[in-house]
């Protein structure tokens, strides 16, 4: 909590830097996490995921902390509820990311080929669209200090721009793959298919939740 206090002291923002710090963590191990799955190395896929929980727990501490010290704080050069939906929308990440490592344990499923480019093609775009918006939050000290206005405004409102169509093309992927599972129906069992379904629909939620960090960085700039 010390430390917090401390950070806050510094920069509002910087709290939020530390948590980002721990989604993006998260959001670094889908990648590896999907790798061991087309290789059936279903250990490895375990390790992961509990690596998985144990950042994004690390980050729900900090979170609290933060939450903890936003009741005792007067002036934010935002407005509050924002700041706090700020981090509500980045905490979201690391959510969906801990529910898709969990959910790739329930049992150890299998990649079909049919479906297994176009699998690749949405991890790789959903977590091109998570740093995208992770990178954004690197921009709340400089966009702090030009008081919201200036280059950096009209910076970080084209990077949420770019944000909102990189979510839009995670939909379609998404919505592709899966017409391709579905084709798949006779060929897989129903417990597959729908444990299968519920993975590409958190894949998504990544670049969902992601999406509203955008939405809220342009409040920021409206005030």
């Amino acid at each position: 909590m010390r430390s917090i206090l401390s950070m806050f002291s510094k920069s509002p923002f910087k709290p939020l830097g530390s948590h980002m710090d721990k989604v993006r963590a998260c959001v670094d191990q889908i990648d590896p996490l999907f790798k061991a799955l087309g290789r059936e190395d279903y250990g490895e896929v375990g390790k992961i995921s509990e690596l998985i929980v144990k950042l994004e727990h690390e980050a729900d501490i900090i979170k609290d902390d933060i939450r903890t010290h936003m009741r005792q704080t007067v002036f934010l050069p935002v407005d509050k509820k924002d700041f706090m939906h700020l981090l509500s929308a980045q905490d979201d990440i690391a959510d969906a990311v801990e529910d898709l490592a969990v959910l790739l344990r329930i049992k150890n499923l299998n990649v079909p080929e049919v479906i297994r480019a176009s699998l690749d093609e949405l991890v790789d775009h959903v977590i091109k669209t998570a740093c995208a918006g992770c990178d954004l939050i690197l921009e709340l000290e400089a966009l702090l200090e030009s008081s919201f206005g200036g280059a950096e405004a009209e910076k970080v409102e084209k990077a949420t721009q770019v944000l909102g169509t990189l979510e839009w093309e995670a939909d379609r992927k998404q919505f592709k793959l899966a017409q391709k599972l579905f084709s798949l129906e006779s060929q897989i069992n129903a417990p597959d298919l729908l444990l299968w379904n519920e993975v590409i629909k958190k894949l998504g939620a990544v670049a969902d939740k992601t999406e509203q960090i955008g939405k809220t960085l342009r409040i920021f700039l409206s005030q």
